[in-house]
Formats: C-alpha cells, structure tokens, sequence
C-alpha cells in the first residue's frame, strides 16, 4: 500500500483525477459512437468507471469470452437485475488514454467477430 500511495502522490492527486476523467471521456465516446447509451443519467456518471447500456443487445458473456482468450482482458459483464443489460468499463488505477484506447480497440475488434 505504501507504494502505491507513493506512485498517487508522485502522480499529483488533481493529475490523477484528470487522467481518470480523460479516461471516462474516451470510453464515453466510445460508447455513444457505436450506438450504445450511458446507464447513469446525466451528471451521475462516474470517472471512475462507466457502466454502458446494452441497447445493441450483444452477447456480453460471448464478448467477455472473446476478449479473454484473444487479449487476456476483460470488461464486467453487469451483476444482478441488469447483468446482460449492461457492461461495465473500468478506467482509474493505473489506466492510460493509451490503455484505455487499446481496450476500445479490442471491444471494436470483439464486436466485429461475434
């Protein structure tokens, strides 16, 4: 934990938030150019991560199937009433712009096989 909290302030805690929020833009764009809809309303949406609405009805476990075996990568597949319905696409931590960019690389990549 101690490193970790090293790596946070050596970062700069307002930079880390910015690079969250950048993250939570990409993924947000993402998800509305290729027509799926936010889950949250407008104004609650988290930077931490963004749960998507399954509008295009795809098969989010065949998705999450697909991305581990092709890319030792996963998204969360939603939990309870609205797992199917939903995915979520986690981007804090140590995630990048670059990182981020990858994996909505590999979702377009996905979506195309299934």
């Amino acid at each position: 934990m101690e490193s970790k909290l090293e790596e946070i302030l050596s970062e700069g805690l307002e930079n880390r938030f910015a690079r969250h929020l950048a993250n939570a833009q990409l993924t947000r764009d993402w998800v509305k150019k290729h027509g799926f809809e936010l889950f949250a309303q407008e104004g609650y949406a988290s930077i931490s991560l963004t749960c998507v609405k399954n509008t295009r009805n795809i098969d989010v476990s065949a998705l999450n199937k697909w991305l581990k075996q092709s890319k030792n990568a996963i998204i969360d597949g939603g939990y309870g009433k609205i797992k199917g319905s939903t995915f979520r696409i986690s981007h804090m931590g140590d995630e990048t712009p670059e990182s981020i960019a990858e994996l909505l690389g590999w979702l377009d990549e996905g979506l195309a096989a299934l």
